[in-house]
């Protein structure tokens, strides 16, 4: 028998073939890359949900371990409830109720305010500055306004189940750059007519936690005439009135 000589045979991609290849892959890109983002944004709005359950739950364990009372905003040394004076270190509330290497722990710190909060003009969020505490809650030392601070009982909140106890929290910052969104530890009323505001950076929604522990998150921002027109859809209040705040 004759031998059969196989021959390979080498085919090369045509010029037209390769930009057809490149113009798939750019277009299967461009369909994965918003996919993706919205995946990312979604898991840290999730990391936000799990810490803030944390720390609404060490805030009511402290009630229990002061007799009912909720953890003031600052002491009289100025060290808050979520930090010292000047961030380095936990503040009253981890020190009353410990948890785990708390000055190493990201607990206190929204993973979006990281990349979407400014401090000192540098993008950037302390640790310890991720959420705002209802001021209503905290009788503050009695050093800020509103005056006449008490020391308020869990037991004598009215509606627990509507009654903010943290959410995610921004006030206005006058920096070098100009104004900029940065954190803020306190959740202040309309009444007040200053932040800190509830921050809605969570794809237009802000996640709170209540005094009841039960988590939500809410689209609806109450507008405050004192912001600027570029942040009136980020930042605002969790009612019109005080009654999201307002222990009685």
């Amino acid at each position: 028998m004759p031998a059969c000589e196989s021959r390979r045979v080498r085919r090369c991609f045509t010029l037209i073939e390769l930009l057809t290849v490149i113009g798939i892959i750019a277009a299967l890109a461009a369909m994965l890359f918003p996919v993706i983002g919205s995946m990312t944004a979604r898991g840290r709005t999730a990391v936000c949900l799990s810490n803030i359950r944390q720390v609404g739950m060490l805030h009511l364990l402290y009630t229990d371990a002061a007799d009912g009372v909720f953890c003031p905003a600052w002491d009289m040394a100025y060290n808050q409830w979520d930090a010292s004076g000047d961030y380095r270190a936990e503040g009253t509330l981890s020190k009353v109720v410990p948890i785990a290497s708390a000055s190493d722990s990201e607990v206190y710190s929204c993973p979006e305010g990281k990349i979407s909060l400014y401090r000192q003009g540098v993008k950037y969020a302390p640790k310890f500055a991720g959420y705002g505490y209802n001021y209503l809650l905290s009788f503050a030392s009695g050093k800020d306004a509103p005056p006449n601070f008490r020391p308020v009982r869990r037991t004598e909140i009215a509606r627990p189940s509507r009654t903010c106890l943290l959410a995610d929290a921004a006030a206005l910052l006058s920096l070098s750059g100009g104004t900029q969104a940065g954190p803020s530890s306190f959740l202040m009323p309309p009444s007040s007519g200053r932040g800190g505001y509830a921050d809605f950076r969570h794809a237009g929604q802000a996640v709170l936690v209540y005094v009841d522990g039960h988590m939500a998150t809410q689209e609806k921002i109450f507008r405050s005439p004192s912001l600027p027109a570029e942040y009136a859809d980020r930042m605002g209040y969790l009612s019109g009135d005080d009654s999201a705040y307002a222990p009685y």
